[in-house]
């Protein structure tokens, strides 16, 4: 699908904690993404924005700062991944109309690029992994809380921060990113069939 061509673009960046932020965990390589796509599209980031919050919430004042600013300088806001703007799927979709309705010229992830926001079709694509990745992180929610029963059910002492969770929560999530991502060769030529949503 091609994409609307724009010069300017407003790049936002999400970490999920304090210490992703001071360490730059994760920050880099959504850095080197959006470079690397603006670069491909012979455009300019005009401004950059990063917020530490989950993706899972829906008020986030940093995110709100970047759709201003891509408002106002009539900037295509450009993500380094879907999950990195959201994992709620409502806002997501919410600001997939917003493009199309609102003088926005548009939304762009480094890992969807084909992915135009400007259409149904885009918006589409969009709210169905939007969907996915949600569903992820819901069951991750889920897994993690039926493993902490279990493990307090044999006494093991919780809390604190251990090397081989932290390792294990990484793990299941690069699991789960796969996972929506092979969907979209799936999803993409069915939509581009006429597919509805319902069908899908």
């Amino acid at each position: 699908m091609p994409l609307l061509v724009v010069q300017s673009f407003i790049a936002y960046f999400r970490v999920s904690t304090e210490e992703q932020s001071d360490s730059g965990l994760g920050l880099e390589a959504q850095q080197e993404k959006v470079r690397s796509l603006v670069q491909s599209r012979g455009g300019e980031v005009i401004d950059e924005f990063t917020e530490i919050e989950s993706g899972r919430k829906s008020k986030r004042p940093v995110l709100a700062q970047a759709l201003e600013a891509a408002r106002k300088a009539k900037a295509v806001l450009v993500v380094a991944k879907l999950d990195r703007l959201a994992r709620d799927a409502e806002l997501v979709n919410r600001l997939s109309k917003e493009v199309a309705g609102n003088g926005f010229p548009g939304l762009l992830f480094a890992d969807l690029p084909d992915v135009d926001a400007t259409n149904a079709a885009g918006r589409m694509i969009l709210g169905v992994m939007a969907q996915v990745a949600q569903f992820e992180a819901e069951r991750i929610g889920e897994r993690t809380r039926e493993a902490l029963a279990a493990a307090k059910k044999r006494g093991v002492k919780l809390g604190g921060r251990r090397e081989e969770a932290v390792k294990a929560a990484h793990e299941r999530k690069g699991e789960a990113l796969e996972r929506a991502e092979a969907l979209r060769g799936l999803i993409a030529p069915l939509v581009d069939a006429g597919q509805s949503r319902r069908a899908i």
